[in-house]
């Protein structure tokens, strides 16, 4: 007697070894969720990656990193590889935050790199007076924030 049907369920031809195909990735708009940040992590490994807020399995606070990239240095300049390339096809992770050691803004070069790389828009470069009217802006909301409202 044959087993139960599953409809949409087909057998893959298995790789040879070592043959690996990347999936083509839609590209990530810039205004997607999350923000691109440098992520050092415990271990002591750098990454990149479009970093959202979530939790795990058991509702405690982690980071979904989506498309990590390992940051590498090489004579050359920095080299960005896909994190756990050959371990597993799954292109986003989550982590604990208690296996993030820190959280850094990227230098524009590494940030412009990881978006061509990684098929995402990235935000342009603030020229310093950008930066200094928004480090004013969030200076003022985080006091504003504090105020009691006035009755």
């Amino acid at each position: 007697m044959p087993g139960p049907v599953v409809q949409g369920v087909q057998s893959a031809p298995a790789r040879a070894a070592g043959q690996a195909s990347a999936p083509i990735q839609a590209p990530i708009p810039l205004l997607a969720e999350g923000t691109i940040k440098l992520v050092l992590m415990s271990s002591g490994a750098v990454l990149i990656a479009r970093l959202r807020h979530t939790s795990d399995r058991d509702g405690q606070p982690a980071f979904q990193l989506l498309r990590p990239r390992l940051v590498q240095e090489e004579q050359s300049g920095w080299q960005l590889q896909p994190f756990l390339d050959q371990l597993t096809p799954q292109q986003d992770l989550v982590v604990f935050k208690s296996a993030v050691a820190s959280l850094l803004e990227p230098a524009p070069a590494l940030l412009s790199q990881y978006g061509d790389e990684s098929r995402q828009e990235v935000p342009k470069a603030a020229s310093p007076l950008e930066r200094l009217k928004q480090a004013f802006q969030d200076f003022t909301d985080s006091i504003d924030g504090n105020q009691p409202p006035i009755a």
